[in-house]
């Protein structure tokens, strides 16, 4: 517990530090990337409108990034269950130095977590997190009981530094439910399970929907993306675990306009090539378990859009998925180049 709040000393000195030097550097005329608590503005569809072989943009790249799978509280201290959380979880890349959102709620929208289910429903990132350097994890996570709140952890950790300070901070372990990435302090500790992927672009889902047929999720549904080397099948190592977008259990799901889902997560990381799979899981009644599962498989690509239709449940409706490819962003200041023929 002493090395707990010695370690939270430390970290709020490097966060007031780090934050004035942010501010002098890129915060500067020079820097350019705005304030320190900016969002990045940056599409995901950098480079959707492009043809294929026509992407001649100094800034678009297959390069690497990390795929968020999940984010959630564990080992709790000084606190029970369950948590009304409220907050913000962001990360920053070097593209261009800003948040990229990955949980945020207000107070009046807080998410309820229990011990059988500890995970936050993530929003983001916005667009894919691009690993050509270090990556900052910015955690501010409150907890109310409807009269008052206070801090479940606050805190700042570095992926992917070779610096000595930074990496005596971090906790990354490689295991069997992927690469975890832990940040604590004396009340918590927040579990970011997460992949860093090679050779990656960023595709979104644009949208889900039925658009033919009865409303076949009468008991909830889910929609899950995963990504195969090879697909349609898929094995049982990583390259298939799968990114939730939307997880609704029980009655009472609204049909959404046009039949549409307002999916949670929209953009995913995915190598570039194989397949990436999305699945329509319908809950059966009890809402435990999946009474039926419903995928459609996308070829990899770096531009464009695709969509694709598939039979969702057993009253003859049809699901039509839409899918968004691009490129990332090498360095934010790259887009001002003109582009040219190589």
């Amino acid at each position: 517990m002493e090395y707990l709040k010695e370690r939270m000393d430390i970290e709020q000195q490097f966060l007031a530090y780090d934050r004035t030097y942010w501010e002098d550097v890129w915060g500067s005329r020079i820097g350019r990337c705005g304030r320190f608590m900016d969002t990045t503005i940056l599409s995901p569809m950098q480079f959707t409108h492009y043809t294929p072989g026509g992407i001649h943009s100094p800034a678009a790249v297959a390069g690497t990034t990390l795929q968020i799978y999940s984010v959630k509280i564990k080992d709790l201290r000084g606190l029970n269950w369950p948590l009304r959380v409220y907050g913000v979880i962001a990360a920053r890349d070097t593209v261009d130095h800003n948040r990229n959102i990955l949980f945020s709620r207000s107070e009046f929208n807080y998410q309820e977590l229990n011990e059988q289910d500890p995970y936050l429903c993530l929003t983001g990132p916005s667009r894919a997190i691009v690993v050509s350097g270090h990556i900052d994890f910015e955690v501010e996570l409150q907890v109310t009981d409807g009269a008052q709140s206070q801090t479940l952890i606050s805190c700042r950790e570095r992926y992917g530094s070779t610096d000595a300070f930074f990496s005596s901070l971090a906790s990354v372990t490689d295991g069997g439910d992927g690469r975890t990435f832990l940040l604590s302090n004396q009340s918590c500790t927040t579990e970011v399970t997460l992949d860093q992927l090679d050779r990656s672009l960023q595709a979104t889902i644009m949208g889900v929907r039925v658009n033919e047929g009865p409303w076949p999720f009468k008991y909830g549904c889910r929609v899950v993306c995963s990504w195969s080397s090879a697909a349609p099948i898929c094995s049982n190592d990583t390259t298939c675990r799968q990114v939730v977008l939307f997880d609704h259990r029980g009655k009472g799901m609204r049909r959404g306009s046009d039949g549409y889902l307002h999916l949670s997560r929209k953009v995913i990381s995915i190598e570039s090539y194989g397949t990436l799979r999305v699945s329509i899981e319908s809950y059966g009644k009890s809402g435990r378990h999946i009474a039926r599962k419903d995928s459609i498989h996308f070829p990899v690509q770096k531009c464009q859009t695709k969509t694709l239709t598939c039979p969702v449940g057993d009253g003859g409706a049809t699901e039509e998925v839409t899918v968004a490819w691009s490129l990332l962003v090498k360095e934010k200041v790259y887009l001002s180049l003109v582009d040219c023929p190589m």
